[in-house]
């Protein structure tokens, strides 16, 4: 159990004080493959308001959603953003 809630706590940042700056938030629900699971949702306060972005690319999931939801594939998206579509799909 200790394990499990130590990968958890290894997905938030922290400022010299030990404060919580930015977290990773996991995309997986199988608490042992948290640890190995890349970082590519981050939330940080100083970066678009604390709106979730996709790391890579450095643009708001949201938007990426919008435009999915709006019709536009995947693959599309992955070039507009220079990122894999894997990283579309899971932000």
């Amino acid at each position: 159990m200790r394990e499990i809630v130590a990968a958890y706590l290894r997905r938030i940042e922290r400022d010299p004080a030990k404060a919580a700056v930015a977290l990773y938030p996991y995309l997986t629900r199988h608490p042992r493959r948290v640890a190995e699971e890349p970082k590519l949702i981050l939330i940080d306060p100083r970066i678009s308001f604390g709106k979730a972005i996709l790391v890579t690319a450095g643009v708001p999931t949201a938007i990426i959603a919008d435009r999915n939801s709006a019709g536009e594939a995947i693959p599309e998206l992955a070039e507009d953003y220079g990122c894999q579509a894997s990283e579309i799909e899971k932000a």
